[in-house]
């Protein structure tokens, strides 16, 4: 287990004194607290590298005011050779929300049916935005691997259930847990909802119907337990902005600069004909467990007069966790 609480330096205020003690540099952007998480991962993996060892995370979160990684640590000479593999750059957009990101390797086959490490072929995006036209910052090495083991976080959080009267911090746990349990663990980073919307200058839809404009479009979409609008989608951005074109058709808004990003993204002709109305079932999937979970993160309500209470429900969840449980 390991525990950082220098969330300001991780999330992009002092990016030189990030680099100097963790070996990244942080971007800026609503992401910032799972790219913390990501860093925190990449100087893990890079310290257990120099002792021939190398980590397999089993669950990393963001709470209160820290971010804590729970990390199974093995000893092998060959598997370290795949960490490149599990790093990546980030290209942020300067005007608008799009980001993308750069592996530092790729594998080439080699005759013995082995493979080999070679560097990845880049840039993977051009020298300017192709949704708004502005410039990328550059930013990393991030941790761009799965951050949970999706079985383990199950398992945990069956075996929390079954002992609800041993823990006080019951709820913020499976809150916790069922949330990380339903993210795409495959999705590196993510977006908010009504950033994007921002953007474009326009009221932003309900989470439930975009997530429905995404699945329609044939897509993948989940929420996050960092932030509560937040939304990670293997949809590249130009359906994200396609999707946010048809809305505002349906939901006109004044005219706006016309250098501006979101200027610039709307004057493009939508690929989709129109913004699905129909709702799907799916869309709707633990969205009222989400809710009561970032309320119960969250402490809505909370005085300072709490704060021992919620040190003993941090303690609580702490013990759950624990990585004395793994095999």
């Amino acid at each position: 287990m390991c525990t950082a609480t220098d969330m300001a330096v991780l999330c992009g205020a002092n990016g030189e004194v990030c680099y100097s003690k963790y070996g990244s540099f942080p971007t800026k952007g609503k992401y910032c607290h799972e790219m913390a998480l990501r860093i925190l991962l990449a100087s893990i993996e890079s310290h257990a590298n120099r002792y021939k060892r190398y980590i397999v995370p089993v669950l990393s979160v963001f709470m209160d005011f820290y971010i804590r990684v729970f990390v199974r640590v093995f000893t092998s000479a060959s598997e370290i050779k795949n960490t490149p593999l599990k790093l990546s750059y980030i290209y942020q957009c300067v005007g608008c929300d799009s980001f993308h990101l750069q592996c530092l390797a790729r594998t080439v086959p080699k005759k013995n049916n082995g493979v080999k490490h070679a560097p990845a072929f880049g840039p993977v995006v051009p020298q300017e935005c192709s949704d708004c036209g502005k410039k990328f910052n550059v930013g990393g090495p991030i941790w761009s691997a799965p951050i949970h083991d999706q079985d383990w976080v199950v398992s945990t959080l069956t075996g929390v259930k079954s002992m609800k009267d041993r823990y006080p911090a019951y709820d913020k746990i499976t809150s916790v847990l069922t949330t990380v349990s339903e993210e795409l663990d495959d999705i590196p980073l993510f977006f908010s909802l009504h950033n994007i919307a921002g953007t474009v200058k326009c009221t932003s839809p309900s989470l439930v119907m975009f997530r429905s404009a995404v699945l329609n479009a044939g897509y993948r979409i989940s929420s996050t337990h960092v932030n509560p609008l937040g939304v990670k989608s293997d949809a590249p951005w130009d359906v994200i902005w396609d999707i946010m074109r048809c809305w505002v058709k349906n939901h006109p808004i004044k005219e706006q600069a016309r250098d501006s990003p979101g200027t610039v993204i709307l004057s493009k002709s939508p690929k989709l004909e129109t913004f699905p109305e129909q709702l799907l079932p799916s869309a709707n999937l633990g969205q009222r467990r989400r809710n009561d979970s970032f309320q119960t993160q969250s402490g809505t309500g909370a005085r300072r007069s709490e704060q021992a209470g919620r040190s003993r429900a941090n303690t609580s969840l702490c013990w759950a966790l624990m990585p004395s449980t793994l095999p």
